[in-house]
């Protein structure tokens, strides 16, 4: 009786151990691969405010359905272009993040690229306006989308027939899908992100914070 009983606690303690090894020493999920292979974040640039020889870079990662960037755009962001861009002490790159099952947020930022080529000047207002519209476009697909889109690109008096090209072109949906791939690349996954001289800041930040980056 007493050998059958060690028998069994013998068992358990054997099931036990193993159990730990098994779950305890998980296998980590294998990462994401990307083909780019030298990332740095002003890598084939598109989206680019300010002078190239200002002595701070800021590259920002956005997505035009995020609280945090829409504060960020809303609240912080013409600060930095008027105090910092515009002075020629920041040039400023902006790069689009649309997650995954985020065909909407994909399309606006295509948008955005197309008005960027079509009036640099203009570009800011369609950026600022897709994020105070966030509320009537995001949700929307296929031609509900590209009308509300369009219909923003009309408001601010610009070739709604060229916009409307550059919209479906492979070269501005391509640069999108690049952006995406960077962000992968350099390890960012979630917005927004930014980096000011290469160094990475995640998370809104306030304009005082702001001050001292870019002492």
């Amino acid at each position: 009786m007493q050998r059958t009983i060690f028998a069994v606690i013998a068992a358990v303690a054997a099931l036990l151990i193993g159990g730990i090894y098994l779950f305890g020493k998980r296998t980590p999920s294998p990462k994401p691969k990307t083909t780019i292979e030298d990332p740095t974040p002003t890598l084939k640039a598109h989206l680019v405010l300010g002078r190239a020889d200002a002595p701070y870079t800021v590259v920002e990662f956005s997505n035009y359905r995020c609280p945090h960037c829409r504060n960020h755009a809303l609240n912080v962001f013409g600060r930095l272009i008027s105090d910092y861009v515009e002075q020629g002490q920041v040039r400023y790159v902006l790069r689009h993040l649309p997650f995954s099952g985020q065909p909407d947020v994909f399309t606006a930022s295509v948008a955005a690229g197309c008005v960027y080529d079509q009036a640099k000047d203009r570009f800011l207002d369609y950026h600022l306006l897709l994020f105070r519209a966030v509320g009537d476009w995001a949700g929307l697909e296929g031609e509900a989308l590209r009308e509300k889109l369009l219909g923003y690109a009309r408001q601010l008096s610009l070739d709604a027939a060229a916009f409307d090209r550059c919209l479906s072109s492979e070269e501005a949906q391509a640069r999108v899908r690049f952006d995406r791939e960077l962000a992968l690349a350099l390890g960012v996954d979630g917005t927004p992100t930014f980096f000011v001289n290469g160094k990475k800041e995640v998370g809104f930040m306030p304009y005082a914070k702001w001050q001292e980056l870019l002492k």
